[in-house]
């Protein structure tokens, strides 16, 4: 597909350039390397960059929607979701929000052939049959936002139905994204009520996100609900505070995981070099960022052993060795992560910086 033509010439004048993707082989590969144990994570750092306060995902018999009640999408917004993959070079990439590479919602595919986001009274949908079902399954989005009566006016909705048979791209390698069953929907539900206090416990912080609530709805097993919040800061060195949050858990689920508390120590560390320009407003206070170090603790607030990871400020799925600190302490911070948000970016300069100090800040406040 052609994207660009540039006009400059090289040192031999060879004539000029031209920048092409043929991208839809490659997007196929991508897609076979997603896990929808993600899908959740990545529908809750959406509403996050919509300063949401809530996310509720139900599991219905037939599809998921997820309900978030932050603000509407906006302009830009509308240009980056007509895009399939990507985005910072022909529509302005998010600034100061966690998403910037516009593909965490294609986790959404992993489950589903179509992906349905209404707000604001308009809709917009990304599917993999942009030629019809009747012909071999092709990415694609609508060209504009259209106007849906189900949409809110305020907040988002996301709709995907579930994937009832293959999908087997014609081009590329023989991939085939297989059908979803019952006992899929069930495994994936059942794994995030499981997961969200330790990989969320991040998400909130005493001046921006001092409380969020994530509900998980399935239409057998129940409904689990998630309370998150925090207290406000203490100084305790010269400049570091100590705060505590807490993940409240209840539901009708069987098996719930027990509620978390954690506390937090913090530090504000000068911004420089590329981390001005891409550090999240969650962490940034002005010139400098909030480098974050924090432990599991029990009722009487005494410190607890387990596996600390990496958080952006989401946390990094459980199963990734390369999202572990090497502490039982977690780094909460402002991490690149990679195209799958796996783990932090192995070639992201900033992250060494970073976790430098998360380290220093661990040393000092332990």
């Amino acid at each position: 597909m052609k994207a660009n033509v540039g006009r400059s010439k090289s040192p031999n004048n060879s004539g000029p350039f031209v920048t092409e993707a043929d991208w839809v082989p490659s997007f196929w590969n991508y897609l076979l390397d997603l896990d929808p144990l993600d899908l959740v994570a990545e529908l809750v750092q959406n509403d996050l960059d919509q300063d949401a306060t809530r996310t509720v995902i139900s599991f219905e018999e037939g599809r998921l929607v997820c309900e978030g009640n932050g603000k509407s999408v906006e302009s830009d917004g509308w240009c980056r979701l007509r895009l399939i993959q990507g985005a910072g070079d022909s529509v302005p990439a998010k600034r100061g929000k966690i998403g910037v590479k516009n593909h965490g919602l294609k986790t959404a595919f992993t489950i589903g052939d179509e992906l349905e986001l209404m707000s604001a009274g308009r809709a917009i949908v990304q599917t993999l049959y942009a030629k019809g079902r009747s012909q071999s399954p092709h990415p694609g989005a609508s060209p504009e936002p259209f106007l849906h009566p189900d949409a809110p006016t305020n907040g988002c909705r996301i709709i995907i139905q579930y994937r009832n048979s293959p999908v087997e791209p014609r081009q590329g390698e023989a991939n085939v994204l297989g059908s979803v069953d019952p006992q899929q929907v069930d495994n994936l539900f059942l794994q995030a009520c499981k997961s969200v206090p330790e990989q969320f416990a991040g998400i909130v912080s005493p001046e921006l996100v001092p409380n969020y609530e994530i509900v998980l709805r399935h239409w057998r097993h129940g409904e689990a609900v998630f309370s998150f919040s925090c207290t406000r800061p203490r100084g305790i060195q010269k400049r570091i505070e100590l705060f505590r949050r807490r993940c409240a858990v209840s539901g009708t689920v069987s098996n719930l995981p027990n509620s978390l508390q954690e506390t937090a120590a913090r530090r504000l560390v000068p911004l420089k070099g590329r981390l001005r320009q891409r550090a999240a407003e969650f962490y940034k206070r002005g010139r400098h960022y909030f480098a974050e170090v924090s432990w599991s603790i029990n009722r009487r607030g005494e410190p607890t052993f387990g596996t600390g990871r990496f958080r952006y400020p989401i946390g990094y799925p459980i199963d990734s060795v390369k999202a572990r600190t090497g502490h039982s302490a977690y780094f909460n911070a402002p991490f690149a992560s990679d195209n799958k948000r796996y783990e932090p970016a192995l070639n992201e300069v900033t992250n060494a910086e970073i976790r430098e100090a998360c380290e220093s800040l661990l040393y000092t406040a332990s």
